[in-house]
């Protein structure tokens, strides 16, 4: 009676295992581009360059899509990126993450 038992509840475990790496994938994902966006946000209201702000953006997150909007005080950077579910056989990536953060120029530097 307990081999039966053990049987039904292994795929059963197996599914909560592989949603709890899912989820932990996606906010592993988004913590990434969350730091991506902000540090080219600081960097652009210290006024860096946007080609140099766009190569360390892609350099740290190949995939995403980059938008700079530029206002009198301050700079807001957009960004997309297709999510994954970090499972090789799924290959589908029904939703993207966006992250967007704004920050104050710095009118020293600034361009």
């Amino acid at each position: 009676m307990a081999t039966l038992e053990t049987a039904l509840m292994v795929p059963v475990l197996f599914l909560i295992t592989f949603l709890f790496l899912c989820g932990i994938s996606l906010g592993v994902q988004t913590l990434a581009l969350s730091d991506a966006t902000r540090t080219a946000a600081r960097e652009l209201a210290r006024g860096a360059s946007e080609e140099s702000v766009r190569q360390g953006f892609f350099r740290s997150e190949p995939t995403a899509r980059l938008q700079i909007i530029w206002d009198v005080d301050t700079v807001a950077v957009e960004t997309l990126k297709p999510g994954e579910f970090g499972v090789s056989f799924l290959g589908l990536s029904p939703f993207e993450l966006s992250q967007k953060h704004i920050a104050p120029r710095e009118w020293i530097n600034a361009q």
